[in-house]
Parts: C-alpha cells; structure tokens; sequence
C-alpha cells in the first residue's frame, strides 16, 4: 500500500469514534434542562424490586427562554442487554418553565420482580433509571433532554456487567473492516 492509502486509514481509525458519537454530539447543541434524581438522603435511591417506588425528578429550565413540559417518561433495563424498556410515561400537560425556574416530577415506578442488576459496588445490585423529559420551546419546537441515574434495587438478579469485553470486541470488529475496505481499493487500483 501507498502512503495516501496509509493516510486514509487512519484517518478513518481516528475519525471512527466520533463517528459513533455524531448523533448524539450533532442532535441538541446545548441542553435546556437540568434533571436531578432528589429525595432519599446521601444519594441513596432504594427501589425494591417487585414494588412500587415513589421517586422525584427535579426539571430546572437552564436555557434562555421559556419552555412547557410536555410528557415525562422513565426507562429500565431489565434484563441488562442494553434494550431500554418503558416503565412509566406521564404527560404533563405543557405546564411552563421560565428561565431558572424548576418543577418537581413525581411518579411511582414499578420495579419487576425479575429485574437484572449490575453489582459494581460489591454492595446492593444497581439498575439504571433512564428520565426522559419532553418539552416544547415558545416558537413550538419539540425538544427533549434525558438523564440516567443509579437506583439500588434490594432483591434484584445480580449480573457481572463486561462492557470492557464489548469495548474490545467492537474495536476488533471495527479495525477488520477498515482493513478490509483499504484491502479492497487496494485491489481495485491494481
């Protein structure tokens, strides 16, 4: 190979993870919410599963204008594959946010009884809690901004997470075909 096919595989390698980054760099420039988990102390939210949990998200509008919320909705995943499912969705009428100004979503979450859980505290089994917040700005743009939080879950299916080995798997899958694509045109200027 050439030096200005080397080129372009690296530039390739360098460019792919912020390619797998685009979406959600390029999809909302900069937020207009700030969402915090409030209530149970020392950052301890407990939610056992096989119960009902009452749980609060604090909304503050950080942006400049005016905002209205529109629906609320709170994600799990229960089996720990990476397939958030839907667990509670509220609408909240376009209730009005001015700037600086905060509001307090309350609602309870049912935990299933047969919920996975990452144990990387060596403590009680955590699941993350994806919020979804929904709103339209004062020229009627439907935005939305979301946060994920750790809840501890007594009683919950302990799972050993291995995103390290994921990671490692990707990136090899990833080089092979930046190899296989520059093997390829170099067989095609031949």
């Amino acid at each position: 190979m050439d030096m200005e096919r080397w080129q372009h595989v690296f530039l390739i390698l360098f460019m792919l993870p912020l390619l797998v980054r685009a979406p959600t760099v390029i999809g909302q420039a900069t937020p207009q919410l700030d969402l915090t988990l409030i209530g149970q102390g020392q950052g301890q939210y407990v939610a056992p599963a096989g119960q009902i949990t009452k749980l609060k998200i604090e909304i503050l509008n950080v942006g400049p204008s005016d905002i209205y919320l529109s629906e609320g909705d709170a994600y799990l995943d229960p089996s720990l594959n990476g397939t958030w499912e839907l667990a509670h969705s509220e609408g909240m009428g376009n209730f009005q946010l001015n700037y600086l100004q905060s509001a307090i979503w309350t609602f309870e979450l049912a935990i299933p009884a047969k919920i996975q859980a990452a144990n990387e505290t060596n403590g009680i089994p955590q699941v993350a809690l994806l919020v979804k917040i929904t709103y339209l700005t004062a020229r009627n743009v439907r935005l939305w901004e979301q946060g994920e939080f750790s809840l501890d879950v007594p009683g919950a299916s302990v799972q050993q997470t291995n995103d390290f080995q994921w990671l490692v798997a990707a990136s090899v899958v990833g080089v092979a075909a930046v190899v296989a694509v520059a093997y390829k045109l170099t067989l095609k200027k031949r």
